[in-house]
């Protein structure tokens, strides 16, 4: 079968506890394979035809499924979500910077300072906590 995500986990998983031999390959593999056709036509039968073609055309080679242990794949949940948590963070701040340059413009300019090292704040983020809009600057 392909690898798809972890969709095919459960799957390769029953079988191989039912003793039958399974094998999981990588997607572009089976695509690139006897891709002489012209028309790219895509069903679940070509597709079907094309894999069942590809295991038996590469069966010596091909390398029994193993399913991975429980901390590997806990450690690899944590991490896709510790990278979506840093590109999110990153997103927060750029839309704090265009949002900060929308009502002060060019205010993120006159921070160049580095982060404090006592708790890793920015000046300007300080700035903006305190100075949230041109009245708070204004009554001043």
């Amino acid at each position: 079968m392909e690898y798809t995500g972890t969709y095919f986990e459960p799957i390769a998983r029953t079988l191989r506890n039912a003793g039958i031999f399974v094998s999981v390959v990588n997607a572009i593999l089976v695509h690139d394979y006897d891709g002489n056709s012209i028309r790219k036509v895509k069903t679940d039968k070509k597709d079907a035809l094309r894999l069942a073609s590809y295991a038996l055309d590469k069966w010596v080679d091909l390398p029994e499924y193993t399913p991975e242990e429980d901390i590997r794949k806990t450690l690899k949940i944590l991490n896709r979500q510790y990278i979506q948590y840093t590109k999110m963070l990153t997103m927060q701040k750029n839309n704090l910077i265009s949002l900060l340059d929308f009502v002060f413009p060019n205010a993120n300019s006159l921070f160049t300072s580095p982060q404090r090292k006592s708790d890793g704040h920015e000046k300007w983020v300080d700035f903006v906590s305190k100075f949230y809009h041109v009245d708070c600057v204004s009554k001043l």
